[in-house]
């Protein structure tokens, strides 16, 4: 009975939204993230010089010497460039690069430019390779998502989460971001329909979305409710033994 008190219209997404088939609107909250120390950047070069456009792939490069006393570079895929605190990533040949602040897009031009000189008609794409959000709280699979591509919203992440459960508090789902070295608290409100418009609808690496539990579960587990099947059993065997005495 308690839990039932929460009516299906409050457990409503996007109330009040108009669904008129023929409504668009336009997206103008989108912005792509910029890249921030402590990413991970994975980074793709290709060239007519395949030999040298191997030295610059994904991150760390090591060099290693043979029985001639020659050195050759070799470049793992399984790692990363790491922005270091002044926005910088360091790679072989051109060393520091100050990509810190930029888009993917535009880090990626400006890298083609800096190894332009060392290859022939370099291509080069970029990704974040640390790109992740955690969910935890009222949902069926509290986890941490990584994230593939820029373009990530609450929604999507709460879908990978499995969805809220019934008894989740939509009105009042935390989002902890963390902007130039401090920490922002949002709330959200998923029973809007103005979400899709808001400035936080699309999540930036490392966001932590909370989903408060609501006082229907709370209830539910309550010492009182847990007890009181407890009570009433002891009490209908001390009715039950009075009749029978008698």
């Amino acid at each position: 009975m308690l839990t039932s008190c929460a009516s299906y219209k409050e457990n409503s997404y996007f109330q009040g939204l108009d669904r008129n088939p023929e409504m668009a609107y336009k997206i103008t909250n989108f912005s792509p993230p910029t890249i921030q120390p402590g990413d991970v950047l994975s980074l793709s070069v290709k060239s007519l010089n395949s030999d040298g456009s191997a030295i610059f792939n994904s991150g760390a490069v090591t060099t290693a010497k043979g029985k001639d006393g020659s050195s050759s570079s070799t470049a793992s895929a399984n790692d990363g460039y790491l922005v270091n605190k002044d926005g910088e990533i360091q790679l072989p040949l051109v060393h520091g690069v100050k990509v810190g602040q930029l888009s993917l897009e535009d880090a990626a031009a400006l890298i083609k430019g800096k190894i332009s000189p060392y290859l022939k008609e370099p291509e080069v794409s970029l990704a974040f390779a640390n790109f992740k959000v955690s969910v935890l709280g009222d949902v069926a699979h509290p986890d941490v998502i990584t994230v593939d591509g820029e373009r990530f919203s609450i929604t999507d992440a709460l879908s990978k989460a499995g969805d809220l459960t019934a008894t989740a508090n939509r009105k009042n789902v935390l989002l902890v971001r963390e902007v130039d070295g401090k920490r922002k608290y949002i709330n959200i409100d998923l029973t809007s329909p103005r979400l899709f418009e808001s400035p936080y609808y699309y999540l930036k690496s490392n966001d932590l979305i909370y989903v408060e539990a609501g006082k229907a579960k709370f209830a539910t587990q309550s010492t009182f409710v847990k007890v009181l099947p407890i009570v009433i059993s002891i009490a209908s065997l001390i009715l039950i033994a009075i009749q029978v005495s008698k």
